[in-house]
């Protein structure tokens, strides 16, 4: 995406990854708001993109500090916020829904930085530098979260199927 991109350009490439991201981190009823804010952030800030990673990486490490300051402004701790995603999605087909229930709930039980890691890394596709980059840390950090993560998404996810995916 080239620097002299219009905003539609700009929104149509990055609108859906950074809703992602701000919608598991914030009330569904800011997420909208947030995503706005990041948009118009990104816009601005624009003309300081060095090229040197992705847009997107770029983009969602606006988004991540934008997440931030919501919560630093509210003085609260940020959550996880999975309810409505998946009972709105299939409705109809309760195996499904009660897997993407554990999920969400197994999810839940995990960091604010295991979520962002595996959403960034697992979801969104992104390699090892640009979460690196995104997130502040170092690869070998990220991998290590990484592996945490996953090691912990497993051990809560069983204990949550073995209960038959009761609520926390």
């Amino acid at each position: 995406m080239a620097l002299n991109s219009s905003f539609d350009e700009i929104y149509d490439e990055l609108f859906l990854p950074i809703y992602r991201f701000v919608r598991l981190r914030v009330p569904i009823q800011d997420a909208d708001d947030i995503t706005a804010e990041a948009l118009a952030k990104i816009w601005r800030a624009l003309p300081q993109f060095s090229g040197r990673g992705s847009l997107k990486s770029w983009a969602l490490k606006i988004t991540s500090n934008n997440v931030a300051d919501y919560y630093r402004v509210r003085k609260r701790t940020p959550t996880l916020f999975l309810q409505d995603t998946y009972t709105s999605t299939v409705p109809d087909l309760s195996e499904q829904w009660a897997t993407g229930l554990t999920v969400g709930q197994t999810l839940a039980r995990l960091t604010e930085s295991q979520v962002t890691v595996i959403q960034l890394r697992l979801i969104e596709g992104f390699n090892a530098a640009e979460c690196a980059d995104i997130l502040g840390l170092t690869e070998q950090a990220v991998d290590s979260l990484l592996y945490r993560a996953k090691q912990n998404f497993r051990k809560h996810y069983q204990g949550l199927e073995s209960k038959g995916g009761k609520a926390l």
